[in-house]
């Protein structure tokens, strides 16, 4: 099985969307996604709730592998994707564990595995369970796929999820 990121252009991909439609797709480039997330500054106590990382909503004929989420600011990031669907969870606690986290270094970033397709960007909530002003950074580690739709289903491909394993 291919890990996602050693995909390559004239790779085949099978994606599953929200829902268990299918659709095929083959690479045509790949680059690396290294987005730079600012966000307001939150009052001490303070909460951003969900909103859309719009910049990470790709058009039609690409896909995104976020595989590193790094965190600058003494905050905790919780995530939905789609929108409706939280992550990091189980079913006896959905919203999950936050990503907690110091002035990181790139190197340390909290590893993830979230694929994007248009119209299903992630959603974050950001608090500050401390007792100063704080701006938070999220760094968003990963691959951006141009791909060109199949009309067929290829002999071998390699299985995505976007928004995770519910639907």
């Amino acid at each position: 099985m291919v890990k996602p990121k050693d995909l390559r252009v004239e790779d085949n991909l099978k994606v599953i969307y929200i829902g268990g439609e299918v659709k095929y797709f083959r690479i045509q480039a790949v680059d690396n996604i290294f987005y730079k997330d600012a966000h307001s500054a939150l009052a001490a106590a303070g909460t951003e709730d969900y909103s859309e990382i719009s910049n990470l909503d790709p058009p039609a004929d690409q896909l995104y592998y976020i595989y590193g989420i790094e965190v600058d600011g003494n905050v905790k990031v919780y995530l939905k994707q789609p929108a409706a669907t939280n992550r990091w969870g189980t079913n006896k606690t959905p919203e999950g564990g936050p990503i907690i986290d110091i002035d990181s270094p790139l190197s340390d970033a909290k590893e993830v595995d979230i694929w994007i397709a248009e119209d299903y960007p992630p959603n974050v909530k950001i608090v500050n369970d401390t007792n100063v002003y704080i701006t938070p950074i999220l760094k968003w580690q990963g691959k951006r796929f141009s791909v060109m739709g199949l009309r067929e289903a290829p002999s071998v491909f390699t299985t995505v999820r976007i928004g995770g394993i519910a639907d």
